[in-house]
């Protein structure tokens, strides 16, 4: 439901909240801890006005004051993003204690998606917080339940723990096939705990689809990608991707339609 009153803090909250999620992506990959932002070439403190990459755009203030070097287009997109997506779901919420419960997932989901598609890393302080979080506001939520959530949860990690054991046995089994070691793996246990955050919160009618979306989606993507490099003559065998993203994608997608589309084949049932 469209409300009017909503959306203008609701843009200014979501500017504010991109900016947060720039700064823990930026600082949680090399320190797991907050801190005041740095340039990410030489590691100097930014000033105030750099904060946020949207404001050092607009006073021209995009570039390190140690080194010279410009703030990557990644923390211009994340404000821009974080913006367009509070204010649609303001457009949409009845109430700010909905809107503050579908932002927290989507901005938890954003961090995540950031971290681990620039260094490959779904981190504890990251997952952590989203399982615990997503257990009580989904099981408190009386349209979903402990049930629901508790089961979805234990579903989306143990699909994924079995993902995550296969991968480390294919690897090894390649090892000594090809007598040298294989460092890379298509799954890390980052991604179990992600598939675990995940099914708390689509519950244990979607996390199958959920996350065999953002599997295939991945797989896809693989496929693009090996098709692009043997083109070019450049394929190197086991080459790794985020999966993350892609699993994170398959839950945004279920929440948007796919719960619709369930809905909907059963009532057609």
């Amino acid at each position: 439901m469209y409300n009017q009153r909503m959306w203008i803090p609701a843009a200014l909250l979501g500017w504010l909240i991109g900016v947060l999620i720039n700064l823990l992506a930026d600082r949680l990959p090399r320190t797991r801890r907050i801190e005041r932002p740095r340039c990410g070439f030489c590691d100097g403190p930014r000033t105030p006005d750099q904060a946020s990459a949207l404001l050092a755009l607009v006073l021209g203030r995009r570039a390190c004051a140690y080194c010279g070097a410009k703030r990557p287009l990644r923390g211009l997109f994340v404000e821009l993003v974080s913006i367009a997506a509070a204010t649609a779901i303001a457009w949409q919420s009845t109430s700010w204690r909905a809107w503050g419960v579908q932002t927290w997932f989507l901005s938890l989901y954003a961090l995540m998606f950031v971290i681990d598609l620039e260094h490959r890393l779904i981190l504890h302080v990251t997952s952590v917080p989203a399982i615990v979080s997503f257990t009580l506001l989904r099981g408190l939520d009386p349209s979903v339940g402990w049930s629901k959530t508790l089961w979805g949860g234990f579903a989306g990690l143990l699909m994924m723990l079995l993902f995550y054991l296969a991968g480390g046995l294919f690897s090894r089994w390649m090892s000594r096939r090809r007598k040298e070691p294989i460092d890379e793996v298509a799954f890390g246990f980052g991604d179990v705990m992600l598939g675990c955050a995940i099914g708390l919160d689509v519950g244990w009618s979607g996390v199958v689809l959920a996350l065999f979306t953002g599997i295939l989606a991945a797989g896809l993507f693989s496929l693009i990608t090996i098709l692009y490099h043997l083109l070019r003559r450049r394929y190197r065998p086991f080459m790794a991707i985020p999966y993350g993203p892609f699993l994170i994608l398959g839950a945004v997608w279920f929440q948007l339609a796919g719960r619709t589309l369930i809905l909907g084949l059963a009532g057609g049932g």
